[in-house]
């Protein structure tokens, strides 16, 4: 798709005052604002096509039976530049131009998928995998790489990435082809309480700050709290599950140890495990 020619055209001294650096900054990056401002023109020209390959993937998503809640946005012509200065930094043997960029940058287009039970982040992983060929195997953040999610995700091919702040997630890139254009959409898959966390931390950590040693164990204790919300609606939702397979029956040894077992699995203190057996207990009762 070729940017629309009834668009006004950025010039050289616009992106310079938009980005606030001058061209001897950018040179002295091996960056030039002449080759910035033909992918802020070409980009712009793309934001159209890019809205409705995020609504369709976004769409697509929202038909599986586990999915919560599903949004998307489309990359700022601002930040892309800043993110192509970036990573000029950080690859500084890749040179990205107009004719190259598209194939580079992978978030374009980001949707995030919620879910409410960790567990079900597997299945919504098969779905994406069957159903969208992707760039690359997909990556699983995790806070410990010897857990036993870890080793889940490891054996399902993902590569597995131990974030130190806590970040969990599982990223996806997508390859999508509206009207022939190839595009890359990111999928970012979270829980819930994973989401409320990195929300909070996204606040405080940006744009470009890092948090005091005060606010940094404040997240911490959060993503813990947030980790142990997950474990907790996990049991949540198999106990469940367990009470309504047995009700109006005898409750067989084997279930009663594991609803047990579960309950001791919970993150909680020794007493409010001992208030949950006996409510477990009154229950297989009645």
């Amino acid at each position: 798709m070729r940017p629309d020619s009834h668009m006004p055209k950025a010039t050289m001294p616009f992106i310079l005052h938009l980005l606030q650096v001058s061209e001897e900054e950018l040179h002295a990056q091996g960056i030039t604002a002449r080759e910035l401002t033909l992918i802020y023109n070409n980009y712009i020209g793309r934001l159209q096509e890019l809205e409705g390959a995020g609504l369709l993937v976004a769409n697509a998503l929202k038909r599986h039976a586990a999915v919560h809640a599903v949004r998307y946005r489309v990359k700022e012509p601002l930040h892309l530049l800043k993110k192509i200065i970036r990573k000029r930094k950080e690859y500084p043997d890749r040179h990205l131009t107009v004719a190259n960029y598209l194939m580079y940058i992978n978030d374009l287009v980001g949707v995030r998928l919620l879910h409410l039970y960790k567990s079900t982040c597997h299945d919504i992983g098969n779905f994406i995998t069957q159903n969208w060929e992707l760039k690359r195997n997909p990556f699983a953040y995790v806070t410990d790489k010897n857990s036993e999610e870890a080793r889940q995700f490891n054996a399902q091919k993902y590569k597995v990435i131990e974030n130190d702040r806590g970040y969990r997630a599982q990223h996806y890139i997508l390859h999508v082809k509206p009207n022939r254009q190839p595009y890359y959409v990111e999928v970012q898959v979270k829980t819930l309480f994973e989401e409320g966390w990195s929300e909070i931390d996204h606040c405080i950590r940006y744009p470009d700050q890092q948090p005091n040693e005060l606010l940094n164990r404040l997240l911490f204790i959060l993503n813990r709290l947030t980790s142990d919300a997950d474990a907790v609606a996990t049991q949540i939702q198999a106990l469940a599950t367990m009470l309504q397979q047995s009700e109006g029956t005898t409750t067989p040894e084997a279930t009663l140890a594991e609803l047990q077992a579960r309950i001791d699995r919970l993150p909680v203190d020794e007493q409010e495990k001992q208030h949950l057996h006996a409510c477990l207990a009154r229950q297989l009762k009645q």
